[in-house]
């Protein structure tokens, strides 16, 4: 699991510096919850699982869906731009306007020409913002910082306007309330969540602290509001949002945090109830996704749910031929931000971003370039020396440590920007890997960090051991020692980690720049005992490169070594072996493969790239088993696989079909499937474990 990130800081680059105001209201440190960032994060797969098994029924479940990192089918776009167009692009209430530019923010859509109509003017020259209480003030002012869009100064409700709306109706206990003068869980919350990304003015950021202080006053010893699901969904993505850790002490009543709250309604089938033991409803489970994707992405440093920085297609316009970039924002105490976007240069970049808002860079001149000074008072110097910000890009692996501005090196498709705060003897995490590479549960194991360095007058990076870094696994902690190890006693039970290290330092910018991966810590599945001897190192494997899934059941992660895969399963294992992005292929032709389901797009593109046919000319079979000969004729489709004379055949090579007797024969002399005793045994099914074997030995070949 290694990886480079190789940056440095150096006298040349002392008046190259970029100040970022963090984003603030982090929180404070110490946490008394036992839940865990991963156990959210699974948590948020078995709902994103449950939601997708209906289908997508609401623009909330397709943000929900988006932030878990779930692939929305095409058809869903489709459908909201005709849904538009046959509205003509009006409704009655502000929110319809609200949640529609949210969603279309989260997909990546221009909210302001959808179908010709602009959905985000419809939010600031509504006549009615305030007929349906706190909520049009709300959801219109997340729905415009969602993607940055511009609004006129002389428009009826810019953000201003709604933010001095929304402040004028807290009440006295620093709560709010749809009608009368009771403060509302739900209601404090979303005001807080909307009033969050505006705490540079000094009302709002008044308004953010009091609204935090009621719903930690309010939070009952179980933890939650009431019986509801919601009103603790609720709480942790307003929290979320200012950047506060909802499972810090004060969100903590009687060893129960907000997010353990949130846990204790999920079902075993993935969803969530309205109430404790209640069996799983899509509103519950939508609100509960969304919760669990603002608790993840505050944890690794990804910022606020609703907060898109950049409308990818709303900035078509000015980007067009630009590269797609990633941008990665690390300041001396947290991270900043991490986006996606179109961009000529990192100065590019931090311009668009500055459409968020909170973020406020200011620029400055030189002769090499233009480069950030500071934002918002705050300037370089933060520590009284040389310290400040700087930048490298990593490109196709490699770093590459640009003496010029920020607005003068051209970045290209695929790249991944870095800037950084760091100080004259900050260094960067070179490499980072376990001993053993995949430790077992309760069992003692140690990673290994090293650092780098530029060395400017050999033009080439100097590596040595990382000592005194802190290295994070989960919830466990260690510091490196000389050699650069961090000893770990032993990890509970195994799963997949959130693995970080940094070498944050009071009072001085950072000793290295903080690095993030995963560990995968065996056993991986709850029925890992199940799984074949000479099956277990590919499962292993596959589940660490993200070839295969889990199942989710009840809390757990199985992975159903004996069951048997589908042949859409098996088409989507051959995609993302491929490497081939599964989005934007042709309809596949085939009545049983509907846009909506899970494997529409996986079976869409393997039957364009050609790796798979139908049953019949009409129909996949997509839920069906697939047979040993039917993979073998899939993996000749997609490797070229050809039989040479001395290929072996079998002893029951009669019961092959004709059209995979080919196929079977290339397959076996590949080594990918074998027969027992003489035999292919063509009809039988393959199982999971044996699908893993195949893929493994699939992505060795490729390696």
């Amino acid at each position: 699991m290694k990886q480079r990130m190789i940056q440095s800081w150096s006298a040349c680059m002392a008046v190259l510096m970029l100040t970022v105001l963090l984003l603030g209201g982090w929180g404070t440190a110490g946490t008394a919850s036992a839940a865990s960032g991963s156990e959210a994060a699974q948590a948020a797969k078995g709902a994103a699982a449950y939601l997708l098994k209906g289908g997508i029924s609401s623009d909330w479940q397709a943000i929900g869906l988006i932030r878990s990192g779930q692939a929305l089918p095409e058809r869903y776009k489709t459908d909201l731009v005709q849904e538009i167009k046959a509205s003509k692009g009006t409704y009655s209430k502000v929110t319809e306007y609200s949640r529609r530019v949210l969603a279309a923010a989260a997909a990546g859509m221009d909210a302001t020409n959808i179908g010709g109509y602009n959905l985000v003017q419809g939010i600031y020259n509504h006549a009615k913002m305030t007929s349906q209480g706190l909520n049009g003030p709300i959801y219109g002012l997340l729905a415009l910082d969602a993607g940055g869009y511009a609004v006129p100064a002389s428009a009826p409700w810019n953000a201003d306007k709604l933010i001095a709306e929304i402040v004028s109706k807290q009440l006295p206990d620093g709560g709010f309330a749809l009608t009368g003068d009771k403060s509302d869980p739900d209601l404090t919350a979303m005001a807080l969540t909307a009033l969050s990304a505006h705490r540079d003015q000094t009302a709002a950021a008044a308004a953010v602290d009091k609204a935090a202080d009621w719903l930690s006053v309010q939070q009952q010893a179980g933890g939650g509001y009431g019986d509801s699901s919601e009103s603790v969904a609720q709480a942790i993505i307003a929290l979320t949002s200012a950047g506060i850790d909802p499972t810090e002490a004060r969100f903590t009543k009687s060893g129960v945090s907000l997010v353990d709250r949130l846990l204790s309604y999920r079902n075993g089938d993935g969803g969530f109830g309205h109430t404790l033991k209640a069996k799983s409803d899509e509103l519950a489970t939508e609100q509960a996704l969304l919760a669990l994707d603002a608790y993840t992405m505050l944890k690794e440093g990804k910022g606020a749910l609703y907060r898109f920085p950049v409308s990818q297609a709303a900035s078509a316009a000015d980007t067009a031929g630009k590269p797609r970039v990633q941008i990665v924002i690390e300041g001396p105490e947290k991270p900043v931000l991490e986006s996606e976007l179109a961009a000529a240069n990192v100065l590019d970049a931090l311009k668009a971003l500055n459409q968020a808002p909170g973020i406020g860079l200011e620029i400055s001149h030189a002769s090499f370039g233009d480069y950030v000074s500071g934002v918002k008072g705050v300037q370089n110097g933060l520590y009284g020396g040389y310290d400040g910000w700087s930048y490298a890009v990593q490109r196709a692996g490699e770093w590459i440590f640009p003496s010029v501005g920020m607005d003068k090196f051209e970045l290209k498709t695929g790249d991944r920007a870095v800037v950084y705060y760091g100080g004259g003897d900050t260094q960067v995490v070179d490499a980072v890997y376990a001993e053993p590479a995949l430790p077992e549960h309760g069992k003692p194991f140690r990673v290994h960090v090293t650092k780098a360095a530029m060395d400017w007058e050999s033009g080439k990076a100097k590596t040595a051991p990382a000592a005194g870094v802190t290295v994070k696994v989960g919830s466990a902690a260690a510091v490196t020692d000389a050699d650069g190890n961090a000893a770990f006693a032993a990890i509970p039970s195994g799963g997949q980690y959130a693995l970080e290290v940094n070498g944050y330092r009071k009072g001085q910018a950072p000793d290295v720049v903080r690095y993030t991966g995963t560990l995968a810590v065996l056993p991986l599945y709850a029925d890992s005992a199940q799984i074949a001897d000479w099956a277990a190192a590919s499962v292993n494997k596959v589940y660490a490169s993200k070839l295969m899934d889990g199942i989710s059941d009840g809390g757990k992660v199985r992975f159903a070594p004996k069951a048997s895969l589908t042949r859409a399963q098996f088409a989507a294992l051959l995609v993302r072996l491929s490497g081939v992005s599964a989005e934007g292929a042709a309809q596949p032709g085939f009545t049983d493969v509907k846009p909506g389901a899970w494997y529409y797009s996986y079976v869409a593109k393997a039957k364009e790239l050609g790796f798979v046919g139908g049953v019949t000319a009409t129909s996949f079979q997509p839920n069906a088993p697939i047979s040993r000969q039917d993979m073998a004729v899939m993996l000749a489709r997609s490797y070229g696989l050809k039989a040479s004379a001395s290929a072996p055949s079998f002893s029951d090579q009669k019961q092959i079909a004709a059209y995979a007797r080919d196929a079977v024969r290339a397959a076996a002399e590949k080594g990918y499937l074998s027969g027992a005793y003489g035999k292919f045994l063509p009809d039988a099914p393959v199982t999971r474990e044996m699908a893993a074997v195949v893929a493994d030995r699939l992505q060795q070949d490729a390696d």
